[in-house]
Order: structure tokens, then sequence, then C-alpha cells
């Protein structure tokens, strides 16, 4: 009985220096090896690129019952091309321009988190007006809260009021959570 255990743990020992000895450079799995693919291995950013900004873009669900946001970029962030990309996405009409934007006094109350160097203060404005020169529906608060987010959250302004050639359809919008 002895001699069988002691044969068990032999075999189990044999085995188990067997599984942790090195592979030779020939039989390891998972390298991926050079190739004369004439690919450049050297992943060097190209410095002719354009610095994009990266920005949050919401618009109407499909059925049209909640705000979807999305990330895209912009080479400039400017007004015109939130409109731009507000477009793109479906919730401005194609030909709608800025005809200004405003963003004027300081914020009370910033809030701090990601991206905030050591808790300093957010350059923030405390209202803002866009004036543009069309909107689709001025009765939908899903796309006149769309725009809003898109123009709070990237043109850092508390409150919104947004014209249609000077005259205003909705006025101190506030950010609303998408998905809600």
């Amino acid at each position: 009985m002895k001699r069988k255990i002691m044969c068990m743990i032999g075999a189990i020992l044999l085995l188990s220096l067997v599984a942790c000895t090195p592979t030779s450079e020939k039989r390891k799995t998972g390298q991926v090896l050079e190739s004369d693919s004439g690919i450049d291995n050297n992943k060097n950013p190209d410095p002719n690129a354009p610095v994009l900004d990266v920005v949050s873009i919401y618009s109407v669900s499909e059925d049209g019952s909640m705000l979807e946001g999305t990330m895209d970029a912009v080479e400039e962030l400017t007004p015109q091309a939130l409109a731009n990309l507000l477009i793109q996405y479906g919730v401005l009409e194609e030909g709608t321009e800025v005809v200004s934007y405003e963003a004027k006094g300081t914020s009370t109350s910033q809030e701090v988190g990601p991206g905030v160097a050591n808790g300093a203060d957010m350059e923030m404005s405390e209202n803002g007006i866009l004036n543009l020169s069309k909107f689709p529906d001025t009765a939908n608060t899903l796309l006149l809260q769309a725009v809003a987010n898109t123009y709070l959250e990237n043109m850092k302004v508390s409150y919104l009021t947004i014209q249609v050639n000077g005259e205003t359809v909705a006025e101190n919008m506030s950010m609303v959570d998408a998905g809600k």
C-alpha cells in the first residue's frame, strides 16, 4: 500500500516538473514573429495629424423616448462645429447656422471631478445664449434638451437659453442625464 502511494506521489512530482520546465525558443506559442510585411512596427504618432477636441453630442433615440449621448471629435471647438455635428446626428436640420453664441457670468458652484487637477476650479460661465437660424420643432422638448446638453457640456455653461432668429424658444435649460 505504501509502495503504491509513493509511486503515485513520484509520478505527480515528475509530471509537475515536466510541466514547469521552460520551453525552447522554437516551441513558444503566442509569440509574434517579425515578418517582412512592409509594415513599420515603430508606432510613432503622425506629427502632421490634427489635434482634435473630444466632444459629447446628444441626440434623441430612434423611438423618440429618451436622450442618447455619444462622443465625437472636432478640429476646433466652436458653436458652429457643434451645430454641424448636431446636424450630422439628425438633431438639427441641414443648413442650420449659429447666428450667435454668448456666454456670460461666472458660475457660483463649480463641480470638481475627473480631469480637474488638484480640485482646481473649472472655467465655467453661468449663462449661455445660443441663437440658431432655424430649429426643426420648438415644441419637442427632447430636441431642445439634446441641443442644450451638447452646448452645456462642451461650452462649459451652467444654463442655456436657445433662440431661433432672436426669439427665445427655451430659457435657462440645465443639464439632463441621457437615458432618462
